[in-house]
């Protein structure tokens, strides 16, 4: 037995009811409730405790969710009922929360729900386009391929992001040192250098005294200076997540040197790889169309998809759409158009993505030798300028002697 958490209305009367009831199933708890003389107006199993609940302890990974689907699937195409298959996949988990998730998922397919259904209450640990896909797998008869299909979707994604991450790793390192260079020079080189200079009692150049002036600045406010700088960044923040300021900032990203690039390929990788997929599992193309929508995370994709969906849903084929879109490459639109007057969207599509994932996977590689020369000039202008500040003040006093 479970229990169940509702919200339900007595009929003929105002206000709500909120109650708790045990059931094997959520449709068992509606019965119940329905006996009471109420309406639900919703109902879900009542979350168990997990101790601490900390977001990142109670994540589950892509690597488990990978795990889960790959499995599924043999599992799945060996014949194994579904119920026995999410109990002995239960069993392999490692992590307690995707355990219970798979426990209430064998609950309810145990009740008579489809798998899809299921899983649509867990959409933290199972996307839309998961369920999606998985759902049109059930429809089709399809399951297990569909399942295959999944995991190595989520696979190459999951070796894009790796990438990505991994290319980034390498300017932050350099921007940490940069900021450790910086931070020396302003605590502890300069103050000696400071007192040695007005001890001499000699007027500076102006640029040694710009140096002086920043570097006592620092010093002196260095706890305000960190407040303010935490207090712009939560601004920031806050505002990127409203729709003006997140729309500056997803057109900022795809217009800086050479990471908008990158961005850009990323992107065209997982709409390729995405639509490839849910074109395989037979999915109408206004659908794909909205669940791909939701899989980009940057506003001016989401309002090119919207006006894409538009013209599809006018009966303007895909490629002829996605050309009037100027953030999308030419490239895209022409292999799709040959696609649709081959009649083989899916194999073009897949083509798409194993060309951008090269495309990301040459860049992602060569990201170190195209950033060191701008970092190599910003630190050469900054340190040139420290340099030429403290020996121009040693030079003029050499030169008086």
């Amino acid at each position: 037995m479970e229990r169940f958490n509702y919200i339900a209305h007595r009929i003929g009367e105002l206000g709500r009811n909120r109650g708790e009831v045990e059931a094997e199933s959520i449709a068992q708890a509606s019965e119940q409730i329905r006996k009471l003389g109420l309406r639900v107006i919703s109902i879900k199993p009542k979350a168990a405790k997990l101790g601490l609940h900390l977001p990142f302890l109670n994540r589950v990974s892509l690597r488990e969710r990978l795990i889960f689907t790959r499995q599924l699937a043999l599992m799945t195409k060996a014949g194994l009922p579904m119920v026995n298959a999410l109990q002995a996949l239960r069993r392999q988990s490692e992590s307690r929360r995707f355990q219970l998730v798979i426990d209430q998922i064998t609950k309810e397919v145990k009740g008579g729900e489809p798998l899809s259904k299921a899983m649509v209450k867990f959409s933290d640990v199972f996307p839309e386009i998961y369920v999606a896909v998985v759902r049109a797998g059930e429809q089709t008869g399809q399951l297990s391929e569909v399942l295959f299909n999944l995991a190595d979707q989520q696979e190459k994604q999951g070796e894009l992001i790796a990438k990505v991450r991994g290319a980034m790793l390498y300017p932050a390192v350099i921007l940490i040192a940069l900021i450790g260079v910086v931070f020396l020079v302003i605590f502890y080189v300069l103050p000696s250098l400071q007192g040695i200079f007005s001890d001499l009692g000699s007027q500076l150049p102006l640029t040694t005294r710009i140096l002086f002036f920043v570097s006592e600045l620092v010093r002196q406010y260095f706890l305000l200076l960190v407040a303010l700088i935490v207090v712009v960044t939560v601004l920031l923040r806050a505002w990127f997540k409203r729709p003006s300021g997140r729309q500056v900032w997803d057109r900022l990203r795809l217009r800086i040197p050479i990471f908008g690039g990158l961005t850009t390929k990323v992107y065209m990788a997982s709409f390729s790889r995405t639509m490839a997929m849910l074109t395989k599992a037979s999915l109408p193309i206004l659908q794909s169309l909205q669940i791909v929508k939701k899989t980009i995370s940057n506003s001016v994709y989401e309002a090119a998809f919207t006006r894409i969906e538009k013209q599809v849903e006018n009966g303007k084929p895909l490629s002829q759409s996605i050309d009037r879109e100027p953030i999308f490459p030419p490239m895209v639109s022409q292999l799709i158009s040959l696609g649709e007057e081959a009649g083989s969207l899916e194999s073009v599509l897949l083509e798409i993505s194993r060309f951008y994932d090269s495309e990301v996977d040459n860049l992602t590689k060569n990201l170190a030798s195209l950033i060191e020369p701008i970092m190599l000039i910003i630190m050469g202008f900054g340190v040139g300028f420290v340099v030429a500040s403290v020996l121009s003040p040693i030079y003029k006093l050499v030169g008086e002697f």
